[in-house]
């Protein structure tokens, strides 16, 4: 300090200078006499207990404290006093205050001696504890509501150090695995995993050094009696304040029965689906009779036309024998697949899918859609792209939902004044490709069109109204979809969309 500093301080007003620390001052200040009465009290002391100055003044400082503060305290200032020795003096510690209106809050008083006008006094400064306590009693609120939260979880929830040592196992991991708090705590997770399945739970704990949450990830342990369990397991990092990751928090939930269950369910759909399709089958006997007859009568009138060739032994029809016998071959053939595929749809196995050339299954589709037609007047026009990818398809399914719309089409334009058909296909985006068949009939009203692929639906006199619901389940079967719009400037246009192969 300058000459010239102290000079000014030395000019100062003390007094003044002492109000304003104080008056400005958070924390409240008080100043006692030896015999502990109330010399000074502060504008925030006024505010923490509540009274006046006046109130206070000249009484003993004792009345601002609870017992068992207030019997003791003057004992405290008699005893160092006559001994010397400080308890609290110099040294600060937490304590109780005393408010007006009998109210208690916690408070960090530190005190301190010193002499004015060659008398002793003690400065005590309290600091209000009551919003930290708050939140303490809030955060070790929640501590205890989560900590009871855990231990009455079914789940399975369990800490474990980045080495896989557990570190807590609550009640849920108990009843699901089947070893005590005290049985795991300290051992290594491992002691529940399968040990094929080692490499997986390091995969997890390095992800989780990353940082990274894993989520529901299915997987199976082994119970202390040693049967393997399905799991569901989520699994998150524990940081400590720093932000470091220090170890792994896990909540394993069983989901054997849910996995048993729903193998109960999907046998019994399999079962379900099997009895629809016995009677989608039944249902359409006179359609599949009508199927079957056409391949067969054309077997008849080939090898009808060929064995009058040869019993008229004519010269040079060798050639035009042997091609009717083919095309008789060939619809035997087809007559064998269709017999085949139903024998297929009916039995419980898994469809016969092979990756196809789309093109082709539609050209035999197609082939297959105008055998025996008597509608000679309908014009086909074919629109298919080359180069498509290979579809991973059941041949025969694809191409007897092609039929059904070819002969759908071809009996919607019985009366129209045009009569044509497009069949197309394309890429339909990245892994698509589509289908297309538009006619030129009358089109289909708004209220059959909102539920046409539904059961029973038909826009036929007599039909059943299933056709367009098996070719809807044959698609979706496939990954696809197939819907219906209107046709410019009339009829209608079925789409396919079909996946490529992956």
């Amino acid at each position: 300090m300058t000459d010239k500093s102290r000079d000014l301080f030395s000019l100062a007003d003390h007094g003044a200078l002492f109000g304003i620390l104080t008056s400005i001052a958070a924390d409240g200040i008080i100043v006692i006499d030896e015999n502990a009465r109330i010399l000074f009290y502060n504008d925030a002391c006024r505010k923490l207990f509540q009274y006046t100055s006046d109130e206070v003044l000249s009484h003993n400082v004792n009345m601002l404290m609870p017992e068992p503060y207030r019997s003791e305290h003057d004992n405290y200032i008699a005893r160092y006093r006559k001994t010397g020795d400080a308890r609290i003096i110099g040294i600060g510690r937490e304590v109780r205050g005393l408010r007006k209106d009998g109210s208690e809050f916690p408070m960090y008083l530190s005190v301190g001696e010193g002499v004015i006008a060659d008398r002793r006094v003690f400065v005590g400064i309290v600091h209000d504890l009551t919003r930290i306590r708050t939140v303490e009693e809030h955060r070790a609120q929640s501590d205890r509501q989560l900590a009871q939260i855990v231990e009455s979880s079914d789940d399975a929830i369990i800490s474990k150090t980045l080495a896989g040592i557990v570190q807590t196992w609550n009640a849920g991991a108990e009843r699901i695995f089947g070893y005590s708090p005290a049985e795991m705590i300290g051992r290594p997770i491992s002691a529940i995993i399968p040990p094929e399945r080692q490499e997986e739970e390091d995969a997890i704990l390095e992800r989780v050094r990353g940082g990274e949450s894993i989520l529901h990830y299915e997987t199976t342990r082994i119970r202390k009696d040693g049967r393997e369990i399905a799991i569901s397991l989520s699994v998150s990092p524990v940081r400590d304040a720093s932000g470091a990751v220090i170890g792994a928090s896990k909540i394993s939930r069983d989901v054997t029965e849910r996995r048993r269950a729903e193998e109960r369910e999907n046998a019994l759909q399999a079962e379900l689906a099997h009895v629809a399709r016995v009677s989608a089958v039944g249902q359409l006997s006179s359609a599949l009779a009508h199927e079957l007859n056409q391949p067969l009568t054309a077997i008849m009138n080939y090898v009808s036309a060929a064995k009058m060739r040869l019993s008229e032994g004519a010269q040079g029809q060798s050639d035009k024998t042997v091609t009717l016998l083919d095309r008789a071959i060939g619809q035997a053939e087809r007559a064998g697949a269709i017999i085949q595929r139903l024998r297929a749809f009916l039995e419980k196995r898994e469809p016969q899918r092979a990756g196809e050339e789309l093109n082709t299954v539609l050209q035999e589709a197609i082939a297959l859609g105008f055998v025996g037609s008597t509608d000679e007047g309908v014009k086909l026009v074919l629109d298919l792209a080359e180069d498509l990818p290979r579809v991973q398809v059941d041949k025969v399914q694809i191409q007897q939902v092609i039929v059904n719309l070819i002969r759908n089409a071809t009996e919607a334009m019985r009366d129209s004044s045009v009569r044509e058909l497009v069949i197309s296909s394309y890429r339909a985006g990245p892994g698509l490709v589509e289908i297309a068949v538009a006619d030129t009939g009358p089109g289909i009203s708004d209220a059959i069109a909102a539920q046409l692929f539904e059961a029973f639906v038909t826009t036929k006199e007599r039909g059943m109204g299933v056709g367009l619901s098996i070719c809807r389940t044959i698609v979706e079967a496939h990954g696809g979809r197939i819907s219906a719009a209107p046709n410019h400037p009339s009829g209608t246009v079925f789409k396919i969309q079909l996946p490529v192969n992956g």
